[in-house]
């Protein structure tokens, strides 16, 4: 199946490392940086700007070494959004946090979480693919 001229594994082949990262980034934010996030604040932070660099990354090297447009970039961040947001707020905070807030506010919590963090993800690669596209279009790269 092919979204915009690209299957699936051209989205996701060329940055299987990025993927891979952003995955571990999410298991260290909940098993490392939420625990001490009391004594070392700036830990959460840090996270969320791991994954927003490696959104970045991620987008850099897709349009600039496999031809991706905006709209390639757009599905891509969709597909980043998912992996990542997907991964924090449906698994980590429906399975293993889930006694922390009340059960009938859980699902709001959520798609609140989902939808904040998945706009970041989106804004990221938005705005550096834009700035790519335009670069490599004026053969700035």
């Amino acid at each position: 199946m092919k979204i915009f001229g690209k299957t699936m594994k051209e989205y996701l082949w060329p940055v299987k490392y990025h993927v891979l990262v952003s995955v571990l980034v999410v298991i260290f934010q909940y098993y490392v940086a939420a625990p001490l996030s009391d004594r070392y604040p700036f830990l959460l932070n840090l996270t969320q700007a791991l994954w927003a660099l490696i959104v970045a990354l991620a987008v850099m090297k897709l349009v600039k070494e496999h031809n991706f447009n905006m709209k390639n970039v757009i599905v891509a961040g969709i597909i980043f959004s998912i992996i990542i947001h997907g991964l924090k707020a449906f698994f980590f905070r429906a399975f293993l946090f889930p006694y922390s807030i009340p059960t009938e506010q859980v699902p709001a919590q959520l798609m609140g979480k989902f939808l904040y963090g998945s706009s970041l993800v989106m804004a990221t690669a938005i705005i550096i693919g834009a700035v790519f596209i335009y670069a490599k279009k004026k053969k700035l790269l």
